[in-house]
């Protein structure tokens, strides 16, 4: 019979690294790689739970077989083929066919990330494998059915057509499939964010594993909208254990948390100690009143709107460089055309990529002239200097950049001269970095700036069903490794995180 442990880890508890530290337990006892499996709800969880135990057991990929995602597990033992796998391609040939636009982006996630909400809730209906009919009379869209079936249909057809298969395709069939893995001891990490499929699917694997030890905190659930379930998690069977310490909430983050987390009607009770230090909460205003000038920050707004409007506008307006993802204010080749052009100023010698790359962004008409045309093969391996390209290349220009460089708008140039004063790095990590509070779970920093506006939309779902709500901004401020600043709702549409005031945080 398996042995089925529940491992709660509240906050900064440290989730993963048990789960790591009791797979050394189970090393050393002489389990072998093959025999351990090790599943992450997303592809980024997998990936860190996989370097991870490269460095702690020093092991290969190779003995990291089963340290994977679900779906790319049922993936390797389904006879499905690279070229079966559904891709941004064929759901614009989809696109072509329905006369929708439907954009799909190839992201860690079981979940269909599409531009559509007829799309979303067909593929979230599969997740938490309910009826169209259902979810659409759970949905705070208003959508019709007739189209609704109709999209069904051909998805349905245009896959069997074409005999392609999706991430739900996979765990649907590992499922129903007659083989199952079988595991000495399985891991699941962060499973209060799976949807009901996968709960069936890792039911599998447990019938088929001597031992299970399974890996999450129900109040950090904040994927229900898309298909996650935590009441399933919640209502899960076995030895439990929860990590009472963490290493990242000082004590007055810790106190706001539980004063959140205490509103939730359905979780499991944990009770757990935050770090020594007292850290600082403050409530502000308005955003502007945070002096943000030194020190790492991490900026929340609850949606990609006030994210944008709120947050990335008032960075843009103040002269602070920042990063929400990959993305950058201002464009990759723009900042790279500028610190070419700073070299050579300065006297640096510069490649023949550099200088085609500078020249692209030179203005032509005042500033080169048939500069591009002027290279021959012999000069590849060449270096050039600035009177190399005034004299011989076509550059008519020596000013500063933002006088020789087009493409930049006047409000770009403003901006970045401003960090050039200040003395901000444009060309490093950002210290400053936002998100919306979903992207941000999992992620740490030592200030933490939370905006209690939620929108329209989210604050209609709050009122009809604020648990959710309560889990989302729990996240949100337990992000928070040393200083927490709650900026008040600037519309009627914010989130009550303090409630009684005579609450102590």
């Amino acid at each position: 019979m398996n042995n089925i442990n529940i491992i709660l880890g509240p906050p900064g508890t440290g989730k993963t690294t048990e789960l790591l530290n009791i797979c050394q337990q189970k090393k050393e006892l002489g389990v072998k790689w093959d025999k351990i499996g090790f599943f992450s709800f997303s592809r980024k969880a997998a990936y860190e739970a996989q370097d991870r135990a490269r460095l702690k057991f020093q092991a290969s990929k190779e003995d990291l077989v089963h340290f994977k995602t679900l779906h790319s597990f049922a993936y390797k033992h389904l006879p499905i083929a690279d070229d079966n796998l559904m891709k941004s391609k064929h759901w614009k040939e989809l696109s072509d066919l329905i006369g929708f636009n439907l954009v799909f982006n190839d992201d860690d996630s079981i979940y269909t990330n599409s531009n559509h909400k007829y799309i979303n809730l067909i593929n979230t209906a599969r997740v938490k494998d309910v009826s169209l009919e259902e979810e659409c009379r759970n949905s705070s869209e208003i959508l019709n059915m007739v189209k609704l079936d109709y999209l069904d249909r051909v998805i349905k057809k245009y896959k069997k057509e074409n005999n392609l298969f999706d991430f739900t395709d996979m765990i649907v069939d590992y499922t129903t499939d007659t083989f199952s893995t079988q595991f000495d001891v399985l891991f699941i990490d962060e499973a209060q964010d799976m949807p009901r499929i996968q709960y069936n699917m890792v039911d599998k694997l447990i019938s088929h594993s001597k031992e299970t030890y399974i890996a999450g905190d129900d109040d950090q659930a904040i994927f229900r909208w898309s298909g996650a379930d935590v009441d399933r998690f919640i209502e899960l069977k076995g030895n439990v254990t929860v990590l009472n310490k963490s290493y990242r909430c000082p004590k007055r983050v810790y106190r706001l948390a539980n004063h959140i987390i205490s509103k939730i009607r359905n979780r499991r009770p944990k009770i757990w100690e935050p770090k020594k230090e007292e850290g600082k909460l403050l409530r502000m205003a308005d955003l502007k009143h945070i002096d943000i000038s030194k020190g790492n920050w991490l900026l929340l707004g609850r949606t990609k709107k006030i994210r944008n409007e709120m947050i990335e506008d008032f960075l843009m307006q103040e002269g602070y460089w920042y990063g929400r993802g990959e993305h950058r204010p201002v464009s990759t080749t723009i900042l790279n055309a500028i610190e070419i052009w700073q070299r050579l100023k300065q006297g640096v010698s510069i490649t023949l990529p550099e200088v085609k790359a500078l020249y692209k962004k030179i203005k032509s008409k005042e500033g080169l002239k048939h500069g591009a045309k002027t290279f021959k093969e012999e000069d590849e391996d060449k270096l050039f200097t600035l009177d190399d390209l005034k004299l011989y290349h076509g550059l008519l220009v020596d000013g500063d950049w933002w006088d020789v460089l087009s493409a930049i708008t006047a409000f770009d140039v403003t901006y970045l001269r401003r960090l050039e004063r200040i003395g901000e790095d444009i060309k490093g990590e950002p210290r400053i970095r936002v998100s919306t509070i979903h992207q941000a779970k999992g992620g740490e920093c030592d200030n933490v700036v939370v905006l209690l506006d939620i929108g329209r939309l989210v604050y209609k779902a709050y009122r009809k069903n604020p648990d959710d709500e309560h889990r989302v901004f729990y996240v949100a401020v337990t992000r928070a490794k040393e200083n927490l600043y709650i900026v008040e709702a600037q519309t009627y549409t914010g989130y009550t995180m303090f409630g009684d005031e005579r609450t102590e945080i």
